[in-house]
């Protein structure tokens, strides 16, 4: 009868520099970070993630695409923002402008949650009129 604490054979020890396949990501960004996980953090602050994810990320175009749609997109909303606190200054029209903007950021923050949830999940998604503008901007950016 074998005794059940000591095992039959020993384990083999991975060879000194090698990682094993199970502990090795398939591919990783910025910092170490799965793809999707980089792209859906590049699109979970916005603006500021998208610039930090751009200049951190320099070969993942998938988390490269993203960081740019999240850069145009926040930057359309910020350039919204400073629009709409300028229109609500009118006397009669900056109320009905008022109420007609918590209708465009309900829509913003729609998609803004479509944007985190397709990059976590790892899929492309181009924005209808923001992914084409981001494709074009990145073909103009140097990769390295």
């Amino acid at each position: 009868m074998s005794d059940p604490t000591v095992p039959s054979s020993p384990s083999p020890e991975p060879a000194p520099g090698s990682a094993s396949p199970a502990t090795t990501p398939a591919g990783t960004a910025a910092g170490g970070l799965a793809p999707n996980v980089a792209a859906g953090l590049a699109c979970a602050f916005g603006l500021i993630s998208g610039i930090v994810f751009l200049v951190l990320e320099k070969k993942d175009q998938f988390v490269r695409f993203w960081a740019m749609q999240a850069t145009i997109f926040g930057g359309a909303v910020f350039a919204f923002w400073i629009l709409l606190m300028i229109l609500v200054k009118i006397p009669f029209l900056g109320v009905l402008i008022a109420l007609a903007s918590l209708l465009v950021y309900l829509g913003v923050f729609v998609v803004w949650l479509l944007m985190v949830i397709k990059a976590f999940t790892g899929k492309e998604w181009e924005m209808p009129i923001i992914g084409k503008i981001a494709r074009q901007q990145l073909a103009k950016m140097p990769t390295t």
